[in-house]
């Protein structure tokens, strides 16, 4: 009985909740900002455990032009702000006379926040961005949620709900937080501005977990400075090539890959996650260059054991209209285990796209060896040797292929073509 009777104190004691509602948006927000961190910076080499397709895609959401306001994170926003929240509840008690007025200025926050977040999911995520984020939407009912018990605090009942919801959102007595004990003010004050400290230092820390060091960055701003001298190299399309975007625009993105490179899976989760905002801007373009003996002369070894039944599957998938969904099957939704686990298993994986029979109809299709081989001549002639080899305009890339480094150089290319 007595356990009971605490459980039922526990789920009416306000402020504990608010503590629970707070900690949850901090938590969620500062790895959402973590998380654009390492979209921005090229980090992240895979989907996040919250992306699950186009329709529920965090990556997407996170590293659209959304994601910032006047060129601040709004998740470092969102930290910043369930920080205050907490803050809040932990640095006055209901018993100090400011109590009520502090509901009041907050519910007069968490209401601002909560109309915000309405536009974001409404009018950004389902309607411009046509995607959603599940964890951007944990920190949404939070927020709600805070709301909800700042109005609670201030005992409104539904008979009186609307009298009431005018007296939480009247003027709050300001006065009364001068009652506020000074030292309480100092170590609140250190608190927020200690914790907007470790938020501002958060990126650098992110970063310098990766290879992107002093001298990379200045090798980036060198090649930045020296784009539009770089040599140019023609680089023509054909029907079997698997293409995206706008084909009538003046920037032409073409990549060399192998669908069993893990730097290519990289790569592609890159590209997948930057030019998905910019497909009326660019025309992007996907060429097999197999690191694989059996089909590329180029390789005095087998580097990648299945790269060449792979890209010849990919070659049987453009003819079948079906390039884009064995590109996304095979680059984003297996992954390097899974390659390793040999050709019948990679066949398993592929059944979204093919069946085991159209599997080998597509193997011993001569139209797929001829498109392979056509690819690995034209990138032998550009001397690839590596891949992924991405080139923007002819102009190869020799520098991170990041969601940042693609889009300053997409700009740089447009600025040329003015």
């Amino acid at each position: 009985m007595k356990v009971q009777l605490n459980i039922h104190k526990i789920f009416k004691n306000i402020t504990a909740w608010q503590v629970v509602f707070s900690l949850m948006g901090l938590a969620t927000s500062l790895y959402l900002f973590v998380h654009h961190t390492r979209l921005e910076s090229g980090i992240q080499e895979s989907a996040s455990f919250c992306s699950f397709g186009k329709f529920m895609d965090c990556d997407s959401v996170n590293v659209s032009r959304y994601a910032e306001f006047l060129g601040i994170p709004i998740a470092a926003l969102g930290a910043v702000y369930f920080f205050l929240l907490f803050a809040a509840a932990v640095f006055v008690t209901q018993k100090d006379k400011c109590y009520i007025p502090l509901q009041q200025c907050l519910a007069w926050l968490t209401s601002a926040a909560t109309l915000y977040n309405l536009i974001l999911f409404l009018g950004v995520q389902l309607l411009i961005l046509k995607t959603f984020c599940i964890l951007c939407f944990l920190t949404y009912l939070c927020t709600g949620g805070h709301l909800a018990l700042n109005i609670k605090n201030l005992g409104i009942s539904e008979k009186q709900f609307r009298d009431k919801l005018k007296r939480v959102f009247r003027k709050p007595d300001f006065k009364t937080f001068q009652t506020i004990p000074r030292m309480r003010w100092v170590y609140a004050g250190i608190s927020v501005i200690s914790f907007i400290g470790v938020v501002s230092l958060l990126p650098y820390f992110v970063r310098s977990k990766s290879s992107a060091n002093t001298f990379v960055e200045n090798s980036i701003q060198q090649f930045y400075a020296q784009w539009k001298d770089l040599p140019q190299k023609k680089l023509p399309v054909s029907s079997g090539d698997g293409t995206w975007g706008n084909p009538n625009s003046p920037i032409q993105i073409v990549e060399f890959s192998d669908f069993e490179c893990p730097f290519c899976r990289k790569a592609a989760f890159t590209l997948h996650t930057a030019l998905k905002f910019f497909e009326k801007r660019v025309h992007f373009v996907f060429k097999n260059f197999p690191l694989d003996s059996t089909c590329n002369p180029n390789l005095p070894y087998q580097l990648h054991a299945h790269a060449c039944k792979l890209a010849r599957l990919a070659a049987c998938a453009q003819m079948k209209g079906k390039f884009w969904d064995f590109h996304d099957e095979a680059f984003l939704n297996m992954t390097d285990e899974d390659i390793k686990e040999g050709f019948d298993y990679i066949s398993e994986k592929l059944k979204p796209v093919f069946s085991k029979e159209a599997i080998s109809e597509c193997l011993s299709d001569s139209r797929t060896l001829k498109k392979i081989t056509e690819d690995i001549e034209q990138g032998t002639q550009l001397k690839v040797k590596a891949t992924p080899s991405i080139y923007i305009n002819g102009k190869l890339i020799t520098i991170p292929v990041t969601v940042e480094s693609l889009e300053k150089l997409i700009s740089l290319e447009e600025s040329l073509h003015k």
